[in-house]
């Protein structure tokens, strides 16, 4: 053992999920219109027993139905990556493993960052910028972070994203993966369910698998059958997407969120947020996948929408369960394996898996 594992033994840093178990970059879908994002990671369950989930006594049937928990990242629908911690997707589909369930971590395409959404990320960070090179009587710094921000921009605009990428795009992408899920799961973990997956996601990726669950079309249109949806863990979602922040639409905050992020989204011809907004799609007496929602203490003001979600499901009569976990919108996803967040997830699937 070198001084560096000495080290991280001592102060407890040891990882305690064996990377072997990972299997990575895994194409989920290889059509003409395939893209570099249409892959996923799988985290292949560990010895059951040490798991902490709720003590029972395990069958050889018990072994062959372990659920498959396929979580999908946030980023404001044009950022982030499965592979990142800060967004949680490792964590999740590292301590799923740990719990004995396979944990599948999905990466989609992405849309290309609006122009008024740039100007007002460019403004806000530009403020900084300024103050420090008037301090600084420095307009060369200020001169050359517009030029970055201009050529950043365009750099993105011209290449990072040539296609542009509407929201159906993105709930093809995360269809496309769940049959890969369906059909390939049993070829790298035997004892997997393919009829017993449960969606997770965090932020942008909440309201993806939030939509996809409620609007049948999606899954429709891909010929996937919403029984396989065992359950769905919202976590800090967006549900509304003209008002998440607040209850009127002609909020600041609320025109805020849409400057900064729902002005990232291209709609199909002829759609609008209210199309692409989940709430909008829970009904009463509609056979629905039920809901694990939970939001963070302080969410971006997302808590509020959180609740409106919560209250829609249990007015329609539909299966719904709400917590506040303590953190932020973004410690939620990234300290999973600690915060009270593991604890009503792993609740949530042992009640609704079969």
């Amino acid at each position: 053992m070198t001084i560096i594992d000495k080290l991280k033994s001592l102060l407890h840093i040891t990882p305690t999920y064996d990377p072997s178990l990972t299997v990575r970059n895994i194409a989920y879908f290889s059509g003409t219109d395939a893209h570099m994002n249409n892959k996923l990671d799988i985290f292949l369950p560990a010895a059951r027993a040490n798991s902490v989930q709720i003590s029972i006594t395990h069958t050889e049937v018990d072994r062959r139905r372990i659920p498959v928990i396929v979580h999908v990242h946030g980023g404001g629908w044009v950022r982030g990556s499965r592979t990142s911690e800060g967004r949680g997707g490792p964590t999740v589909g590292r301590t799923c493993a740990q719990e004995g369930f396979v944990g599948v971590v999905v990466s989609y395409r992405l849309a290309r960052i609006s122009l008024i959404s740039y100007l007002a990320w460019s403004l806000i960070f530009g403020l900084v910028i300024i103050i420090v090179g008037i301090g600084l009587l420095s307009w060369q710094l200020i001169a050359g972070y517009v030029a970055f921000m201009a050529a950043a921009y365009g750099y993105n605009f011209f290449y990072k994203v040539r296609k542009p990428v509407n929201i159906d795009h993105m709930m093809d992408d995360i269809s496309r993966a769940l049959i890969y899920v369906r059909d390939h799961i049993q070829e790298y973990c035997s004892d997997a369910d393919p009829n017993q997956i449960f969606l997770s996601g965090h932020s942008a990726g909440t309201h993806l698998i939030s939509l996809l669950a409620l609007d049948k079309s999606h899954l429709q249109r891909h010929h996937f059958p919403l029984s396989c949806i065992r359950g769905v863990i919202a976590t800090s979602g967006i549900y509304s997407l003209a008002n998440p922040t607040h209850d009127s639409h002609n909020n600041i905050r609320s025109w805020i969120f849409k400057i900064l992020y729902s002005s990232n989204l291209i709609y199909p011809k002829g759609k609008t947020m209210k199309d692409y907004s989940p709430i909008e799609y829970i009904k009463e007496g509609d056979d629905l996948p039920p809901f694990l929602i939970l939001s963070a203490r302080y969410d971006m003001g997302l808590e509020v929408d959180g609740k409106r979600f919560y209250e829609r499901f249990r007015a329609c009569g539909q299966s719904a369960d709400y917590h506040i976990v303590s953190g932020s919108h973004g410690s939620i996803a990234s300290n999973f394996a600690k915060n009270d967040a593991r604890k009503y997830f792993f609740q949530f699937i042992h009640q609704h898996m079969i």
